[in-house]
């Protein structure tokens, strides 16, 4: 009886570190909010501040990136709590052409808003489509199998986790490359869209990364 009291207490506190350790990521997990709603670019304010074709502000631990290219304007706001980003696109006259999320070291999250050049609303795109094993499931992997997940705006150099959605043989997959410390090994691993399933592993040489 005594052994059974030992080994019922062992489930208890692993049970409780479980639930915690999962509760704890899922406060971690934030989406920015986006809306599917007509917006305009500051394109005075922006031409006022900008210095060689972009403007970086910092505020309320967020840093807003703001740049200008040949189709016209983007804005991208990273948190300095989040693994998530958001970003906007707008046309020359500063009308909003296309808006999303993204994970900031990887691919696109949920449904992203396309617009045309009036600011009409046109294309509602769900990047997230065929993925049964989703953003949530891919990042409770990575907290369970110790793979290290950067928040705010990527650091240049150094190893930093990516995942971007892929397809293999017409199977839509996720593409996991981080560093594991156990093994001391810079791994590329491949997991089934649908499942979760584990499908490949690979050693990636550093100096090729």
């Amino acid at each position: 009886m005594k052994y059974l009291v030992y080994i019922t207490i062992i489930l208890l506190n692993f049970n409780s570190c479980k639930a915690q350790k999962k509760a704890k990521m899922e406060q971690e997990i934030i989406i920015p909010k986006i809306t599917k709603e007509f917006e305009t670019f500051d394109i005075k304010s922006y031409n006022e501040e900008k210095i060689n074709g972009k403007l970086h502000k910092y505020k309320n631990e967020e840093l807003y990136i703001y740049i200008d290219y040949s189709k016209g304007y983007s804005k991208a706001v990273y948190a300095d709590n989040n693994y998530f980003n958001s970003t906007k696109n707008y046309f020359r006259n500063g009308n909003i052409e296309i808006k999303g999320i993204s994970f900031n070291n990887g691919s696109e999250y949920g449904i992203w808003y396309e617009f045309n050049k009036e600011g009409k609303l046109i294309k509602e795109i769900n990047t997230d489509e065929g993925y049964n094993f989703g953003w949530k499931d891919i990042l409770e992997y990575c907290y369970k199998n110790d793979i290290k997940l950067d928040k705010g705006y990527p650091k240049q150099g150094g190893i930093k986790t990516e995942i971007y959605k892929n397809e293999e043989n017409d199977k839509k997959v996720w593409l996991i490359t981080y560093y594991n410390y156990k093994k001391k090994q810079y791994l590329s691993i491949t997991l089934d869209g649908k499942t979760g399933l584990l499908l490949k592993e690979k050693e990636i040489a550093l100096d090729a990364n």
